[in-house]
């Protein structure tokens, strides 16, 4: 397994720690395998802000010209990750980024617990910023609250044996600045 596929597992498992831990009330990561270019879970009824975002595709929110600002590589690689349309975008050897699409959990429902997060914003949408999420300092997310209900998560990583969380939360940041705007 090379290093672009470790941290990806790893932002992968934090990712689907978050979705799967709500409220408290711990939960047991299933790892989904299913390829998927849209979101697959659909919004809660009557949701308006939900349902716009879950007819979004996580892969569609860099353009190729975005991800090469990133200095990551276009395209990305789609995923169902417990339910959460995610796509994750990989640089050569300098690390990578993902972007999930949750139409079911809000940034409060979401366990950061005990993770220091930093309140901030995002273009027109609240945010928080993780710094080092499940101790990972080469990892950083960025949850852009679309509604109290759904979120879209940015996860920015570095190498690996890096400890530098400053560069991945400026990675993290940059990929949500530029995703927030498509977002309903």
């Amino acid at each position: 397994m090379n290093r672009a596929t470790t941290r990806l597992a790893i932002a992968g498992l934090a990712l689907l720690t978050a979705a799967c831990t709500a409220s408290g009330t711990a939960g047991t990561p299933q790892a989904a395998t299913t390829t998927s270019s849209s979101s697959s879970v659909p919004a809660p009824p009557g949701d308006n802000e939900n349902s716009a975002l879950a007819d979004l595709s996580a892969c569609d929110l860099l353009t190729s010209e975005e991800v090469g600002r990133l200095g990551l590589t276009h395209p990305g690689e789609a995923k169902d990750v417990a339910g959460v349309d995610t796509c994750n975008w990989y640089g050569d050897g300098n690390g990578a980024a993902s972007a999930g699409i949750n139409t079911r959990q809000g940034i409060d429902e979401l366990n950061y617990q005990g993770s220091h997060t930093v309140p901030t914003s995002v273009g027109k949408f609240d945010a928080t910023r993780i710094e080092a999420p499940l101790e990972a300092k080469y990892a950083c997310h960025v949850v852009i609250s679309t509604s109290a209900t759904s979120s879209v998560q940015v996860i920015g990583m570095v190498k690996a044996n890096s400890t530098d969380t400053a560069a991945a939360c400026d990675r993290a940041t940059k990929a949500a600045e530029l995703i927030a705007p498509k977002l309903p």
